[in-house]
């Protein structure tokens, strides 16, 4: 076998142990939660029930509102990466249409931002909204989509944006076309793969958020599933299937994205690649 032929397998095989790795928490995920709801579990709990059942996932939605949860996640994480994907990307857009010097120093203004903890601002964010009137509502988890939801997301589509080159936005600009139909007819048409992965991991942030809908919301109809699924972790250790159950059902709709993603990605990469 020549040398490039086995650095091939040794990337794939390195792929396939990293790939095992962050699966197992899921692997031993859904065995546990077929099991019977108030049966005690060995740590291990890898080993398949004897009687598989789905009891504790009708628990869950017994136990909580947990079809109301997934619904204002979903809410949340659709208008959070719709409203993130328009501003990172007119954001992006207009940092790579900076001159050099004054594109790096909006680099560097968005690694710094980025590398700012989030526990650093939740104290200052909650006082804003607080007295704004607004720390009782939804809409402070709406508010990082303001800016992209992430400085993260910007700076990928500034770097998108700047391989397109200067060229076909000065001749538009020639022509009287506007900034915004730039944006929109030229520029975002040609960085698909991108939108394709910042909405990924948009939605992974906002359908994750814990902290921010721990502070804001207060109604038992207005929680997100994170929420109740810690709701759930309160049950106590003989629960452990129904806490499970929970964790897959909010882990599903994650992999589903994730997984329908890849063929665009895929299918995009090789377009770009023509």
């Amino acid at each position: 076998m020549n040398p490039l032929a086995q650095n091939r397998w040794l990337r794939a095989v390195l792929a396939l142990l990293a790939a095992l790795l962050l699966l197992a928490p899921l692997l031993w995920m859904l065995p546990v939660s077929l099991h019977t709801p108030g049966q005690p579990l060995r740590a291990a709990g890898l080993a398949w029930p004897e009687a598989p059942t789905l009891a504790a996932y009708a628990r869950v939605f017994e136990w909580v509102p947990m079809v109301s949860g997934l619904i204002n996640s979903v809410a949340y994480t659709v208008v959070g990466v719709l409203i993130s994907l328009a501003m990172a990307s007119l954001t992006g857009f207009g940092i790579a249409r900076l001159d050099s010097r004054r594109m790096t120093l909006a680099i560097i203004a968005l690694v710094i931002t980025a590398s700012i903890p989030l526990t650093a601002i939740w104290v200052p964010r909650f006082v804003l909204f607080e007295a704004m009137g607004l720390s009782q509502s939804g809409l402070p988890l709406l508010a990082p989509a303001l800016y992209g939801a992430s400085p993260l997301f910007v700076l990928l589509y500034t770097l998108a944006f700047r391989r397109l080159g200067p060229e076909p936005f000065e001749a538009a600009t020639l022509e009287g076309i506007g900034s915004l139909q730039q944006w929109w007819r030229y520029a975002l048409p040609q960085v698909r793969a991108t939108t394709i992965a910042v909405a990924t991991l948009a939605a992974m942030q906002f359908w994750g958020a814990f902290l921010e809908p721990l502070l804001y919301l207060e109604g038992e109809r207005e929680l997100t599933a994170p929420l109740l699924l810690h709701a759930l972790d309160l049950l106590g250790p003989t629960q452990w299937a129904v806490l499970m159950a929970g964790s897959a059902l909010l882990a599903a709709p994650v992999l589903l994205v994730f997984v329908a993603a890849q063929p665009l990605l895929n299918t995009l990469s090789r377009d770009t690649q023509k």
